[in-house]
């Protein structure tokens, strides 16, 4: 069964246009992973230095796969400076469709 996963990421003041910048660095490249459902950036309509991202991986192992990739492994070393709090979430799909 599929992994729905949530990831919200509150970023400091002052540095929205540098996290968003670093995590656009990782879609094009996280798109190809195998597993890879879906994997969207989205940014609170009313919070701008909130980020949220919405995935969905084929399985357990491969989100794990791509917990430990490269790119996601140097992006999540970088990021520290910029994050005020985060938040990252595997789900449990009951009903309905994709992430």
């Amino acid at each position: 069964m599929s992994v729905p996963v949530v990831a919200l990421f509150t970023v400091k003041e002052g540095y929205e246009d540098k996290v968003h910048e670093m995590f656009c660095s990782v879609i094009a490249e996280t798109l190809r992973e195998e597993g890879c459902i879906t994997y969207q950036l989205n940014q609170d309509a009313e919070n701008p230095r909130r980020f949220v991202w919405t995935e969905e991986w084929a399985s357990a192992e491969l989100l794990q796969k791509h917990l430990n990739a490269d790119h996601i492994a140097k992006l999540f070393s970088e990021l520290p400076p910029y994050i005020e709090r985060s938040e990252v979430v595997a789900l449990k799909k009951m009903a309905g469709g994709k992430a």
